[in-house]
């Protein structure tokens, strides 16, 4: 994935029914892919994280169709490098973790759990599974 190319979208929704639907909509009838589709509703305001992958024109369409939904609050755009984005990972470790820049990683039996900031998350997954060293991952998204 391109850093640069990569955002999320950080709604705050009404707590209604379909309103999942409705943001999936969004890059279903627009031909677009979603990394990610988070939602969090433990908080008074529901909110629904969403990591896409497009050009500016395309991170600009999409914002501007996502803040006209009838159920969104207010919508921040964040680059995938955004401070206030965070990461949390599990996965089965295939063989001996190797040190890690800017993420937390702590070491239980086969399994691994990794915890920073979410680029510096997602990049660090992702070199562990070009060099072999985890499988089967679980990873959350939260934004502060």
């Amino acid at each position: 994935m391109s850093a640069d190319r990569q955002v999320v979208y950080v709604l705050e929704v009404a707590d209604r029914p379909g309103i999942m639907h409705s943001v999936a909509a969004v890059f279903a009838h627009r031909g677009l892919s979603m990394h990610a589709l988070v939602a969090d509703t433990g908080r008074k305001s529901p909110r629904i994280l969403v990591v896409f992958e497009g050009t500016p024109r395309q991170q600009q369409l999409v914002e501007q169709v996502l803040a006209r939904l009838h159920h969104v609050h207010q919508l921040r755009m964040l680059p995938a490098s955004s401070p206030e984005l965070r990461a949390f990972a599990v996965c089965r470790l295939l063989g001996p973790l190797p040190l890690l820049d800017e993420v937390l990683a702590q070491v239980d039996d086969d399994h691994a759990t990794l915890s920073g900031r979410y680029a510096a998350v997602d990049a660090a997954l992702e070199h562990l599974l070009q060099a072999g060293v985890v499988s089967d991952i679980s990873r959350s998204l939260v934004a502060l």
